[in-house]
């Protein structure tokens, strides 16, 4: 298999379905299907992400960053599996068997956060902030030990409780990267939540562990707001809205919203890298330290609804780490990175 595994949770020792029923499909993704597991001993519950991982007999293609190799794909499963931080979704253990690999996660019963803030009968700002600092705890855990989600988005963070929103958890690790700073230039992410110096995509020009704080920034605004800070039908033109960082808070939900919210939205969705809060200092934020905005957010409950009726069939919120839109994303910032006027910082 190439590299041996780091964290033990490798099983060559046993089939997956020795020691696992495999039952019904909880859901399907554009790379793999997740399927409920019990284990045939102790009859706990778990989730079982199914992956077919690339065809040994093809191996890597010459200069396509976006096909990872078999060692590739196993050596981040391991990173993942060394993982344990109650907001990071936790992984038991895997299994690769007839070009497919098992990850056997805990089962998250409480659906996706969006979902469940959908079936809030009150929803206010303080709601948007306890589960933004769960996120924020779990991203500094990642990034402390050098773990780059890299399509950080609603759908991603799913809860243990849906009854507790405090209780979310980062999953879907299928595009992540251990790596020391500033050593990623695979053109990668969702979209509406790819981070500007990722979509420029320059040969040579690396990006950081801060690609996931912008990314954290559009669902903070999302999260207040009800609806994606940057969208356009026309992708070429999303693409060059999130590169110059023109959103606003213009929508009147934003009148109910803290202006150390907006602030905070701000520092996190400002085009220079360098400029961007880490997870730690976004921490250390005032909007954290102040309390309060209990007021009802109903409008931005409206927002969510439309938002919510739309994503499933929304390329723009379909992870892009596949070569067909890989390959996209890389077409246009060939394009258009030299012709663009990019106001760095200039968030409005």
């Amino acid at each position: 298999m190439g590299d041996a595994p780091l964290s033990g949770k490798f099983r060559t020792d046993a089939k997956v379905r020795d020691l696992y029923k495999l039952g019904k499909t909880l859901g399907t993704g554009g790379f793999s299907v997740v399927k409920l597991a019990v284990d045939r001993s102790t009859e706990k519950q778990y989730a079982c992400k199914i992956m077919s991982l690339p065809d040994p007999a093809k191996g890597k293609k010459a200069n396509d960053p976006s096909i990872s190799s078999r060692a590739d794909i196993i050596k981040e499963i391991d990173i993942l599996a060394q993982c344990d931080h109650p907001n990071v979704m936790y992984l038991k253990e895997y299994f690769e068997e007839n070009n497919k690999v098992y990850l056997l996660t805990e089962l998250l019963t409480g659906g996706e956060l969006l979902d469940a803030v959908l079936e809030k009968g009150h929803y206010s700002e303080a709601d948007a902030r306890v589960c933004f600092q769960k996120l924020c705890e779990g991203l500094a855990y990642l990034h402390q030990r050098k773990i780059a989600h890299r399509d950080l988005k609603l759908e991603n963070l799913l809860l243990q409780d849906k009854n507790d929103i405090s209780t979310v958890k980062i999953a879907d690790f299928g595009l992540a990267k251990r790596a020391a700073e500033s050593t990623m230039e695979t053109i990668c992410g969702t979209p509406q939540y790819v981070a500007p110096e990722v979509i420029l995509g320059i040969p040579g020009n690396k990006y950081t562990f801060t690609v996931d704080l912008w990314s954290a920034g559009v669902i903070l605004f999302i999260l207040l707001g009800g609806y994606p800070p940057f969208y356009d039908e026309h992708e070429p033109r999303l693409f060059m809205k999130i590169r110059r960082g023109q959103y606003s808070f213009d929508d009147p939900v934003w009148n109910k919203v803290s202006d150390t919210a907006k602030d905070l939205i701000k520092k996190l969705l400002t085009t220079d890298p360098d400029k961007r809060l880490t997870a730690e200092e976004a921490l250390k934020h005032d909007w954290f330290k102040e309390g309060g905005g209990t007021n009802d957010l109903g409008g931005t409950l409206a927002n969510f609804k439309s938002h919510a009726e739309g994503r499933s069939k929304d390329p723009q919120v379909t992870a892009v780490g596949d070569e067909e839109v890989a390959k996209r994303l890389e077409e246009w910032s060939i394009e258009n990175r030299k012709k663009l006027d990019v106001r760095e910082g200039d968030d409005e």
